[in-house]
């Protein structure tokens, strides 16, 4: 299953910055059930690894803000820790 997460207001943070950073907003998550034992694995890709395509230290700390945002957010429906 195909997951896209998106909220505007979290995205104008780095739009504003760069507007190339919109090819990747909003994220992506992918949830694969397993074939053989039971569960699933859920794969994406740091926001900040696409978004900042230039350097731009203003655009790059949005995204790496967005990649906490992301990681919290899968922790909390995994149920994992750090």
């Amino acid at each position: 299953m195909r997951v896209i997460l998106g909220n505007p207001l979290i995205a104008i943070t780095m739009l504003k910055h760069d507007i190339t950073a919109g090819l990747f907003a909003p994220i992506e998550l992918l949830l694969v059930e397993h074939d053989t034992v039971p569960g699933c694995s859920l794969y994406y890709v740091q926001p900040s690894s696409l978004m900042v395509i230039e350097p731009n230290e203003k655009l790059a700390n949005a995204a790496k803000r967005l990649d906490a945002k992301a990681e919290q957010l899968i922790l909390d429906i995994t149920g994992m820790t750090h």
